[in-house]
């Protein structure tokens, strides 16, 4: 998990497993050739030793006078010979230290940059979440002056205004929740504490939160969820990966032809599977997987008028991985709605 939450801490391990495969083959690559060299070279001072002055001459260029005595011939050829085998070897020591330099050199920039990068994102993540922090309690009063307009004033319009700040400060809170949960997982102090929780209480809870948000747009809202059914899970983990399945949904519908979601749970296979269900406006088959990456979103068209941050469903999936459950998305196409089930083992059942 903690290379998941750090992908630079993985970069940096896997460059120092590859410099360390790299270094080991270039220092056997040096090894083996001097090695083969002195063998070379000894046998061949064997043979020279046991040639004669005629066929040493013969067979290597040596700067001897004819009529030189053999003992002079063998100790210039023994000579050449050494001098040929230590330029060989220099070249083959030279060679590799080149390549491990090069290779050093090239890690320690590659390491540096990594460093950078991941100094980086952790104060990008530290200013997200110290904005975040701060944007809380002036939207806790907006809100609050908010509902108070909505409920006291006189006036329809300043009423119908007042519904609107409502709307918009608990979009921003649930886009600064999930900028604060982000926060927390990537740092890893997210720690998740199992109860029992009823499966169709929590439902509806989540249920409750979107329902007016729901009624204005028209949409529908079902649950077929058995009340006895029960989970070992994080209460607060569950809770936010129903409010974004909803949320999703939910923007999924109004941004298409949507009047329907939802919310269906039954035993599979051992374990058990939620699914929210919606008639929206769906995606293509080949973008399932996506659809569960950090802020991804889809289409340029969508992006452009549909709100969110493209977080939601990373925490899903996310927290659905730490509370040891699979989450996975469905489609048949654009405009055919989608399906997105989490599912948890038999364990959590217990």
């Amino acid at each position: 998990m903690t290379l998941k939450r750090d992908p630079s801490r993985a970069l940096q391990l896997g460059f120092l497993g590859l410099l360390i495969i790299s270094m080991a083959q270039a220092a056997y690559w040096i090894g083996d050739n001097v090695l083969h060299t002195r063998a070379d070279r000894e046998r061949f001072a064997a043979l020279y030793a046991s040639a004669s002055a005629e066929e040493l001459r013969m067979l290597l260029p040596l700067a001897v006078e004819p009529g030189t005595p053999a003992a002079a011939v063998r100790a210039a050829a023994l000579a050449n010979l050494a001098q040929e085998s230590a330029a060989r070897i220099n070249r083959y020591v030279w060679e590799g230290g080149f390549f491990l330099a090069v290779l050093l050199a090239g890690m320690l920039v590659l390491t540096r940059a990594i460093g950078h990068d991941r100094e980086l994102r952790r104060r990008q993540q530290n200013f997200l979440a110290a904005v975040s922090h701060e944007f809380k309690s002036p939207l806790a009063s907006v809100q609050l002056a908010a509902e108070t307009l909505v409920m006291r004033s006189p006036d329809a319009d300043s009423r119908r205004l007042g519904q609107r700040i409502l709307e918009d400060g608990e979009r921003l809170l649930r886009m600064v929740d999930n900028l604060l949960d982000t926060t927390r997982l990537e740092e890893g102090r997210r720690e998740l504490a199992p109860e029992r929780v009823r499966l169709c209480a929590a439902v509806e809870a989540s249920i409750a939160e979107v329902a007016e948000r729901a009624r204005r747009h028209g949409i529908e809202l079902d649950i077929d969820v058995a009340p006895t059914l029960e989970l070992s899970v994080d209460r607060t983990a569950l809770e936010s990966i129903l409010r974004n399945l909803l949320d999703n949904a939910l923007k999924a519908c109004v941004a298409g032809p949507g009047r329907k979601i939802s919310v269906a749970a039954a035993r599979e296979r051992g374990g058990l599977a939620l699914t929210v269900r919606d008639d929206g406006i769906g995606f293509p088959p080949e973008e399932a997987k996506m659809m569960f990456e950090k802020f991804y979103r889809l289409g340029e068209e969508l992006r452009r008028t549909t709100p969110g941050t493209g977080l939601g469903l990373y925490l899903v999936k996310r927290l659905a991985e730490m509370s040891g459950a699979d989450v996975r998305a469905a489609s048949a196409g654009a405009g055919q709605g989608a399906a997105l089930t989490v599912t948890w083992p038999a364990r959590a059942l217990q």
